[in-house]
Order: structure tokens, then sequence, then C-alpha cells
């Protein structure tokens, strides 16, 4: 426990990105020009065709694009797969996904461990669930993370 702020260290929270899909299902992400070419290069498609299918045309910032959201809310690029939420661009995606840094600190995050695993973090950054619940969560963390 920090005393200054009197919440756990930052490092309780930390954990490797559990693929919950919480941040692609939450927030829109916002790319440059070069980020646009790089995804549509990926794709194999013209960047018209990424804006055009790919991108939210409500957003009015010149050389700036947001990436769609489905129907269900989550990413254009969010494909789920059973309790995984993968991303379908991983290897080229935007700055601001390889900028996310999961924590069991963060709502979504957290949201994510509730919704998909049944479990929970107290507020010293340990599981809160069924015993078997947290075994399960963590054999997968150890599987996906070695």
């Amino acid at each position: 426990m920090n005393p200054e702020s009197g919440l756990a260290p930052e490092s309780a929270f930390s954990t490797a990105c559990f693929r919950c899909g919480e941040c692609c299902t939450r927030y829109q992400v916002l790319l440059d020009d070069g980020e646009m070419e790089q995804v549509a290069t990926y794709l194999g498609i013209s960047m018209e065709r990424l804006k055009n299918d790919y991108t939210d045309p409500r957003w009015p910032v010149p050389g700036k694009y947001l990436l769609r959201h489905r129907d269900n809310g989550g990413c254009i690029f969010l494909v789920r797969h059973g309790k995984e939420a993968l991303c379908s661009i991983h290897v080229s995606k935007p700055r601001a996904c390889r900028d996310w840094t999961p924590s069991l600190s963060r709502k979504e995050c957290s949201l994510g461990l509730t919704r998909v695993w049944g479990l929970a973090a107290n507020e010293n950054g340990e599981l809160c669930g069924a015993e078997h619940d947290k075994y399960t969560f963590l054999e997968y963390l150890r599987a996906i993370t070695s």
C-alpha cells in the first residue's frame, strides 16, 4: 500500500493483456495519415477504400481519422473468438493501441476481468472470485505470455 495515496502500488495491478476487448469497445481509435497508410498497406487496399469503409465519416478533422465501430460497439477490426477478443490488424495496429498498457487498476481491464472471467481485483491487486476461475484465468495468462 502506498502510504501517501492510500492505494496499492500500480505494479500490484499489472497484468498482461488478457484480450477481453473492453478497450477496443469503449474507445474509437484516432489515426493519422501515416497510420492510415500503414493499415491500408497491411490490408492490401487503397487509402480511399480504408477511409470509406473503415473510418467514421462524422470525424471533421482533416488528416485525422477515427476507426469505425460495428453495431455491437466494438472496433471494426475487433474479432471475437470465445472469451478472446483479437485485433485483425494486430501487426499494423495504430499507435494508440500499441501504447495501451493493461492494468487491473484501469476501469476497462477491470470490467473485462469481471465480464469475461467472473473475477475482480481487490484494493491490493489480488484476484477475487472462485478458485477455479482464478486458476483458469492465471493458466490462460501463462499460456498467452509464454
